[in-house]
């Protein structure tokens, strides 16, 4: 089986708190000054936050969001994996600038780490923890071992890690997938395999300061490498001694990194019309996607779920549970979805 899901902290926080972003924004020298009214904003946003901060919507954004977590959950434990394989990015965590691969799959053994690490800022969780927490999850180096020689062997120059490099154990998204993928709070016994997609390419480190003005870093890598990826990973697991659920974790367009809208809301309409094909089952499309598109409308995370798309065109596996929760106000469109 296949899914994916997304990491976004601040479902996990006070919901009064959960349109802080975008609020903050508001604030922005940089904003487009016409944005700074209401009144101009799309109808939906202006709806979405209504008289109160938004704090109705993020209570039924959150429920909605959290349902679907359970519903991807219990689709893993009905299959009963030995392996759950997870595609993520991460925002110069464990990566900088000394080392900045396209992909990189961890080979760990264990991780134990602090998913509300950031807690003392936020405030506790909704299930009443906070930075102290400790989560424990298994690995398995021999499956990314597996994986990763595979890849190479077929011509993807991988890189492979067995410890973290900048980061105590994982960056902040694939903790958070890993908490979210445990929404009910049971706890996770499968063992995970992380595979990193650099989704972000020259946003990293152009930000950072290393490229001279008006230069930009080498990019992500592109859509089609990622979909071919996805598809050699499936054929290759679907041999391997192992019983693989394979999952890609990000929020789709983002509005902190939407240009295109000042930087203040998402790219919703082109989220819609890149669901409904997935929906539809429709995966070779997202091979032909293009990179500097995806990043005019802030989905450079989606680059993970192209590596999905290749994976399920692979498999040949159609969608049997696919929730989208759009939002103007909360960063980012929330898909979550179930393919066997």
């Amino acid at each position: 089986m296949a899914g994916g899901l997304n990491e976004f902290p601040n479902l996990r926080y006070d919901a009064t708190k959960m349109a802080a972003m975008m609020e903050a924004r508001l604030e922005s020298p940089d904003l487009d000054e016409r944005l700074k009214d209401p009144a101009n904003w799309p109808a939906e946003m202006r709806a979405e936050y209504g008289d109160d901060h938004g704090t109705a919507s993020a209570l039924a954004h959150r429920e909605r969001v959290g349902n679907a977590f359970i519903e991807l959950r219990r689709a893993i434990d009905d299959f009963n994996p030995d392996v759950v394989l997870i595609w993520s990015k991460e925002q110069l965590e464990n990566f900088a600038e000394d080392s900045m691969p396209p992909f990189c799959v961890y080979a760990y053994d264990s991780m134990d780490f602090k998913p509300h690490r950031q807690a003392p800022r936020q405030g506790p969780t909704i299930w009443g923890e906070d930075e102290n927490t400790e989560v424990h999850i298994n690995g398995n180096r021999a499956a990314a071992k597996y994986l990763t020689t595979k890849l190479i062997e077929q011509g993807f120059d991988m890189a492979y890690s067995y410890k973290p490099l900048h980061v105590p154990v994982l960056a902040h998204t694939f903790e958070g997938l890993l908490t979210h993928l445990d929404w009910e709070r049971r706890g996770f016994p499968y063992p995970v395999v992380p595979f990193y997609v650099n989704g972000y390419g020259h946003w990293h480190l152009s930000n950072r300061g290393f490229s001279n003005e008006g230069e930009l870093d080498p990019p992500a890598p592109q859509p089609w490498r990622c979909f071919d990826l996805g598809r050699a990973t499936a054929k290759i697991l679907r041999d391997s001694p192992w019983r693989v659920a394979i999952i890609a974790g990000s929020s789709w367009s983002h509005a902190h990194v939407t240009p295109k809208n000042s930087r203040f809301f998402p790219d919703v309409e082109a989220d819609r019309a890149l669901a409904k094909e997935l929906a539809a089952g429709n995966y070779k499309m997202w091979r032909d996607l293009d990179l500097q598109q995806m990043i005019e409308s802030g989905r450079q995370e989606i680059l993970s779920w192209c590596c999905l798309a290749g994976a399920l065109d692979e498999l040949q596996l159609k969608p049997t549970y696919f929730d989208v929760a759009e939002t103007w106000i909360f960063n980012s469109t929330k898909v979550t979805a179930v393919f066997s």
